[in-house]
């Protein structure tokens, strides 16, 4: 599991991606942020409700007179029309994200075990009275509690 990815962004480049993403959030300014509860709570339109989603607005428009008249259908068209766009951009971000996501976690293994031998040939030179391992050891150990993983969550942007 060695090396994983090796690649690096320049800061160029890195700047320039922010900027963008920066001008893509500038352009969705009603994207809105639920919390794990809101979105257990409510109901969803998922992909096997899509056909759902054609029927009701046929039938809908075919009888008005059926349609409650608290159900504002300019409001119910709008929403149908955004969720349709933001599903077209979901499309296209979600593999980006994804693919963010698969290669933090690659280089997050990389660091890791890059750690972890350093961090094993510290404790070997410790215990051999190496100039200097004794406090390089008594900094690191605190990362590699004694009993094996550790319970603390991991974070791979700072792992």
């Amino acid at each position: 599991m060695d090396n994983l990815i090796s690649a690096t962004l320049s800061a160029a480049d890195k700047a320039a991606i922010l900027t963008k993403i920066n001008e893509i959030k500038a352009l969705l300014p009603f994207l809105i942020n639920l919390t794990v509860e809101e979105k257990s709570s409510l109901p969803k339109m998922s992909t096997f409700r899509d056909g759902m989603d054609a029927a009701f607005a046929a039938e809908m428009a075919a009888h008005p007179e059926l349609v409650p008249s608290f159900v504002d259908t300019a409001e119910l068209a709008k929403d149908r029309t955004l969720r349709s766009d933001l599903r077209d951009i979901y499309a296209e971000l979600n593999p980006l994200t994804e693919g963010v996501d698969d290669t933090m976690t690659a280089t997050g293994v990389d660091t890791y075990l890059g750690y972890l031998s350093t961090y094993n040939n510290v404790k070997q030179a410790a215990k051999r009275n190496v100039p200097g391992a004794n406090s390089m050891n008594d900094n690191l150990k605190r990362f590699f509690p004694r009993g094996g993983r550790s319970s603390a969550p991991t974070n791979p942007i700072t792992a």
